[in-house]
C-alpha cells in the first residue's frame, strides 16, 4: 500500500514538474505584452515591403495556441483599420477548426485575403509552428513586437511585427 501512495506521490509531484515551467515559461516570455490582444503588424506594412510582395501581412496568436498569419492584399490593404484586421481574425477562427487555408474577405476586408490557419507550440524560449516552409517557422517575443523567423535556403529570413491593440 505505501509503494502504491508513494508511486502516486513521485507521479504526482513529476507531472508538476513537467506543467508548471511550460506555463511559467509562457509567462516570462511575454513580459508586459498580452499576445492574445489584438494582432500584429508587419513592419513596412503600407511600405515598400508591401509593395514587393503586394501584401499587408498580420499575425494573430489565439490562446488555444491556433495561429493565423493573414495575407490582405495590397493597396487595398493600406485602407484597413486594425478593428477589421481584428474582426477578420474572428470571423476566420470561427470558419475554422483545423489546419487550412481559406480565403475570402470573412466579412470585414474589401478584397479577399488569404489566410494559413496552423497550430503552435513553446520550444524553449520559442513560439515553432508550421509555415509551408522547408522547416518550422519561429516566434520570438519581445517586450511590444516579434519576430518571426522563416527558414531560407541560405540563411533565415527575420521579419518584425509590431504589436497593435485596438482601442
Amino acid at each position: 500500500m505505501n509503494k502504491v501512495i508513494f508511486k502516486s506521490f513521485l507521479l504526482s509531484i513529476l507531472t508538476a514538474i513537467a506543467v508548471v515551467p511550460e506555463t511559467i515559461q509562457a509567462e516570462q516570455q511575454t513580459g508586459e505584452m498580452d499576445i492574445h490582444a489584438g494582432h500584429f503588424s508587419r513592419e513596412g506594412n503600407n511600405a515598400s515591403p508591401s509593395r514587393t510582395t503586394h501584401s499587408n501581412i498580420y499575425i494573430k496568436l489565439f490562446k488555444d495556441q491556433w495561429i493565423v498569419t493573414l495575407h490582405v492584399p495590397y493597396p487595398s490593404a493600406t485602407s484597413v483599420t486594425p478593428d477589421a484586421i481584428d474582426g477578420a481574425f474572428d470571423q476566420i477562427r470561427k470558419q475554422t477548426t483545423t489546419r487550412a487555408y481559406v480565403r475570402g474577405t470573412f466579412g470585414h476586408l474589401p478584397e479577399k485575403a488569404t489566410a494559413q490557419v496552423e497550430k503552435y507550440g513553446y520550444i524553449e524560449d520559442k513560439i515553432i509552428y508550421e509555415c509551408g516552409s522547408l522547416a518550422p517557422c519561429s516566434i520570438k517575443l519581445y517586450d511590444d513586437y516579434l519576430e518571426l523567423i522563416k527558414p531560407g535556403v541560405i540563411n533565415e529570413h527575420i521579419i518584425k511585427f509590431n504589436h497593435v491593440v485596438s482601442q
